[in-house]
């Protein structure tokens, strides 16, 4: 997750301790949900696009080639989508 708050902060060009928290942990979460086994791939819906940048970019590094894929969509989009339409 530090990884991510340095690479948001550089893509937005703010400080590494008001970026947001929750942004960071968008990419520890699909982390940890690739390492654990729970997935095999990960698809990041957000509105955030440097925090999905960061997805696509460091994990990879971290031996998780191929298996995230980062999707920008509108907060109307994600107030409509259920846990069921990924099932």
């Amino acid at each position: 997750m530090d990884e991510a708050r340095r690479f948001i902060a550089n893509e937005t060009d703010r400080d590494e301790d008001i970026t947001e928290k929750a942004d960071t942990a968008l990419v520890g979460l699909s982390a940890q949900v690739l390492d654990t086994g729970q997935a095999d791939h990960v698809v990041l819906l957000t509105t955030d696009k440097p925090a999905g940048r960061a997805a696509e970019t460091l994990l990879p590094q971290h031996g998780f080639n191929d298996r995230i894929e980062f999707r920008y969509v509108s907060v109307e989009y994600l107030e409509t989508i259920t846990a069921n339409e990924f099932r």
